[in-house]
């Protein structure tokens, strides 16, 4: 059995994943009013949007068992990370770890999992196909000469999708007997290939050598959806006018591995193969052309439109595909986007955007690149899409689901969300369901957030593995996140949606968890936990945020940090904010229900914003000031000092490997 085939079994056979923490609330409504917001929540802020329990920071936090835990001191500030190294195979111990979670656990050091499915290998000999060498060189920092793509945009477009296209290989059961096209380094030091959007077909893996770059070419018309018509590369009402780098569409059993790099270029400044280019973007103060950031950076801060940029891997509506031990960095837009995929693996992958050497330029503006200037940069989205019709070569219904899918041992430090679980923007869309994501470290990023996307129910079709909440088939459900490690991020543990494009999402548990968040950010003050039905001002389109059987069990904050429990009332102050429309007639109530146990903040909360909430707090206790009253209830169990011991995050917080 194939690592994909063996993670959809996994879930297949009724695992009970959330068994052992899911709520027994009633999802009754709360009544009663919100608190004036101070200000309704902004597209991807982090600010507090209600305020009924308030601590400040030099105000301890209230434990909630008899046994707090002590403070131990903060780690210290890793060393600022530098453009990543090939990723290393994680180590496999002589004794399998046990599946119990033993007391203390020791958060970011596991190397080994018996409860995952094996890990990926690398392609043997006889399944290359092709081996393609480099021609090109880069420079010692990591960046192309201009020489290198000079007289043509994408030299190495025809060639490798030419090796793609004739190792296509539809009969392919898995990894294994996949057919593999190898970029490996050429003669007089070559390691370098430029590409415009390539196509990936079924069983067939793209295997970048150690010490190989596939670079993105710099040119938009190289991404435009239809040949001659330009659309990529411009600023527009909606951001669907390019291709990907490495597209993958309706197919089964593809592949990108190897420990090379893919670098998007998002910071180099663009350059077109049509003469005279009318639509390539000249930067305002006459001083060269504008980068793929610079066009988002404008998109998104400066005209309120969207950037049409590319993003690097874009996997749509297929079966099985793995991405494995390849580094990459800075995007143009997203890195990896897992759209309407049953069967998604992404194992010791790197994600590292901007790089040392576009930090030490400057956008347009004269900003410097980095991880805020480089917008929309987001890390691995999967997500749910619509409903497809015809697959041709992909035997079965696609219901336009994203399921059975698997994150692990990555690293993640870029410009948007580290990892965004998304479930469409409406209901004809399909759902999101058994995702896990374990053993990874997240650095400077937007955190693990769910949404803002969870509209999808496939218009309501029963689904064997979407388990009902009250008789409601939940738009997300069933994801698992453990081991992680969150340093530098500006959001923590997220759920995010509003009333334009959400629906139920349930089942989601978090343990095991290390939180550092960083002193300030520029959208807002850093929330290590942040669950939030008003995300972004909109109209009403009467899909109302409903966030059930939340579950946190073993998760750390190690510095002083904002946090939001909010559910969702439709009769909260901050829907008769500025950019809000459309009120339902009759008040709608759902309470966000979220179970806490072990949920430990080493210091104070700047501040603590709870309403409409139905939260249940285990024997393991938080340091978190919940209390009952108003729109909020608590229910406690008998505290246990046992189980108290907070989650070890002595180890987690490490620098992003390097070279």
């Amino acid at each position: 059995m194939n690592k994909n085939s063996a993670h959809f079994a996994l879930a297949r056979t009724g695992v009970a994943w959330f068994a052992a923490v899911s709520l027994a609330l009633t999802l009754s409504a709360c009544g009663g009013s919100d608190a004036s917001p101070s200000a309704a929540q902004k597209s991807d802020a982090s600010a507090p949007v209600e305020n009924t329990t308030a601590v400040t920071p030099d105000t301890p936090a209230a434990p909630a068992t008899s046994d707090t835990p002590t403070t131990p001191d903060t780690p210290a500030t890793p060393a600022a990370p530098t453009t990543p190294d090939a990723p290393t195979t994680p180590a496999t111990p002589d004794q399998p770890a046990s599946d119990a979670t033993p007391t203390g656990f020791q958060v970011g050091t596991t190397t080994y999992d018996p409860a995952l499915p094996p890990e990926p290998t690398l392609p043997l000999a006889p399944q290359i196909c092709a081996t393609l060498p480099a021609t090109l060189t880069a420079q010692a920092n990591g960046l192309l000469p201009d020489s290198a793509d000079a007289t043509d945009t994408a030299p190495d477009s025809a060639r490798i999708q030419a090796a793609l296209d004739a190792c296509k290989n539809p009969s392919s059961t898995g990894l294994a007997t996949n057919k593999a096209v190898r970029l490996v380094p050429g003669a007089n030091g070559a390691n370098a290939f430029i590409a415009g959007a390539l196509t990936l077909s079924s069983g067939v893996t793209l295997w970048i050598d150690k010490g190989v770059t596939l670079y993105a070419s710099r040119d938009p018309r190289q991404y435009d959806k239809t040949k001659g018509t330009a659309s990529c590369g411009m600023i527009t009402a909606s951001d669907n006018g390019c291709l990907a780098l490495i597209n993958a569409s309706k197919i089964a059993n593809g592949a990108v591995v190897g420990d090379g790099v893919i670098d998007g270029r998002g910071g180099s400044p663009l350059i077109s193969s049509v003469p005279n280019d009318p639509n390539l973007m000249k930067r305002p103060d006459g001083s060269g052309t504008m980068s793929w950031w610079d066009i988002g950076w404008m998109a998104n801060k400066v005209l309120n439109q969207a950037q049409n940029n590319p993003r690097l891997i874009q996997i749509s509506n297929g079966r099985n595909f793995t991405l494995y031990r390849v580094t990459l960095q800075n995007a143009p837009k997203f890195h990896v986007v897992p759209s309407g995929i049953d069967g998604f693996t992404a194992w010791g992958v790197k994600i590292y955007t901007p790089t040392a050497a576009y930090e030490a330029m400057k956008n347009y503006l004269g900003m410097p690149y980095s991880p805020d200037t480089a917008k929309n940069t987001d890390g691995i989205d999967p997500g749910s899409s619509g409903p497809i019709t015809s697959n041709a070569g992909n035997p079965g219904k696609l219901l336009g689901d994203a399921s059975n899918m698997l994150i692990a041992y990555t690293h993640i430090r870029t410009g948007d969300d580290n990892m965004a679980i998304k479930g469409g923007t409406g209901t004809v869309n399909g759902r999101t369901y058994n995702i896990t994501v374990a053993h990874s470290h997240f650095y400077t990023g937007h955190g693990m957030s769910i949404g803002s996307e969870s509209a999808g129910t496939d218009n309501g079709a029963a689904n064997p593995d979407v388990t009902p909440v009250n008789g409601v088939l939940p738009s997300v459900s069933n994801v698992k996140v453990y081991d992680l490690v969150i340093d530098g991020a500006d959001n923590g543990l997220r759920i995010k949606s509003d009333w334009s494009r959400s629906g139920l999402i349930a089942g989601i548990s978090y343990s095991n968890v290390c939180i550092r968040t960083p002193d300030a950010s520029p959208d807002g003050k850093p929330q290590a936990l942040i669950f939030s039905p008003y995300y972004s001002p909109t109209k009403n389109n009467g899909l109302y945020p409903n966030f059930q059987n939340i579950a946190l069990d073993g998760v750390r904050i190690v510095n002083a940090s904002s946090y939001t429990f909010l559910g969702f009332n439709s009769a909260s102050p901050i829907l008769q904010g500025s950019g809000w429309s459309g009120g339902p007639s009759s008040p709608i109530v759902n309470p966000l229900t979220i179970s806490l146990n072990n949920v430990v903040a080493d210091i104070a909360p700047s501040s603590f914003t709870v309403a409409n909430a139905l939260v249940s707090i285990g024997e393991g206790g938080t340091t978190l000031p919940f209390a009952t009253g108003g729109t909020v209830n608590v229910t406690r169990a008998a505290a246990n000092a046992a189980s108290a011991a907070p989650v070890d995050c002595s180890k987690a917080f490490t620098p992003f490997p390097a070279q």
